[in-house]
């Protein structure tokens, strides 16, 4: 089992822990939403929260997992990747392809589900507060992870999936 995948199911087991935390903590009244600033500007129910967090872990755990597993049988037509002429030409480059991009794809859905359980523990402590928001820590992992995201992605594009230069001494 590759490393990005042993994160996130370690990621998941986390979200899955914050969830049951969420089910016997939170109030009657939860802040689901926040603006830009960290303030809230939506409050749902105790059971509303509780079925929208789940739906959103176990939706998007799912759907992350599924095309990062997913990626060694998926039709080739389907997968974006730079140079795929290339990666393409022989049976060898496409089953390297497709292995490097899954192994990309269960990074990116641990990242994914790790700013998930930022977002859900973030939610959980600050739900009893007379006037709830998010703190500097919580905005600054959502930064961290869009840097990140992008910085994976130019990082595919530019150098990972870049084939290697052509041998000289190759007619």
């Amino acid at each position: 089992m590759s490393l990005g995948r042993r994160f996130f199911a370690v990621a998941c087991l986390a979200y899955l822990g914050l969830w049951v935390l969420a089910a016997v903590t939170l109030p009657d009244r939860v802040p689901v939403h926040f603006g830009g600033t960290g303030e809230v500007d939506r409050y749902a129910g105790r059971g509303e929260a509780l079925v929208t967090f789940a739906l959103i872990g176990v939706g998007l755990g799912g759907l992350l997992a599924g095309v990062a597993a997913g990626t060694s049988r998926m039709p080739l037509s389907w997968l974006n990747v730079p140079h795929k002429a290339w990666w393409s030409a022989t049976p060898e480059r496409e089953q390297r392809m497709r292995s490097m991009m899954a192994g990309d794809l269960w990074w990116i859905a641990a990242l994914t589900m790790a700013l998930l359980c930022l977002v859900l523990g973030a939610t959980v402590s600050v739900a009893d507060d007379p006037e709830p928001r998010l703190g500097a820590v919580v905005l600054t992992g959502i930064g961290v992870y869009l840097v990140t995201v992008l910085g994976l992605g130019w990082h595919a594009v530019a150098r990972r999936y870049r084939p290697p230069p052509a041998d000289p001494r190759q007619p």
